[in-house]
């Protein structure tokens, strides 16, 4: 497990590019076919720039990260919790899906998305920081 004196240490730092592809195989493979999701015409008259990810596709990705730490640390996780706070629009260019993950105490790890905005220079969080909670794989 990670020591007391790992807290500010990022357990993982990472880039994800979600593409209109991408999208469209999770909502074959979810069953979430909704057209918001998949069509471009259908995410316009909805007033969205463009398709937007499955917010389980966003958590998903996340979980993919922690559990690549659990894994690594002899542990597994116990739940997750989160709220969305802005959808994320996928185009004709791949959306750039910042993902960072942080030890906050024993047994819990947050979680960060962010994305960029057009100018590049402003980054806008689209989900509440992610609660894991993680316990020793040995309990």
């Amino acid at each position: 497990m990670a020591s007391h004196t790992d807290l500010d240490a990022p357990l993982w730092d990472a880039e994800e590019h979600l593409t209109l592809d991408r999208v469209r195989r999770y909502a074959a493979a979810s069953g979430d076919d909704n057209a918001i999701h998949i069509e471009p015409a259908a995410a316009r008259a909805a007033g969205l720039d463009a398709p937007v990810a499955h917010g389980l596709l966003l958590v998903s990705i996340v979980l993919k990260y922690a559990q690549r730490w659990a894994r690594d640390h002899r542990a597994m996780i116990t739940g997750c919790e989160t709220r969305f706070v802005r959808p994320v629009c996928v185009g004709d260019e791949p959306t750039v899906l910042h993902v960072t993950g942080r030890l906050v105490s024993t047994g819990h790890i947050a979680a960060a998305v962010w994305v960029l905005d057009p100018d590049g220079s402003t980054h806008r969080a689209v989900i509440r920081p992610i609660r894991i909670s993680y316990a020793s794989a040995a309990d």
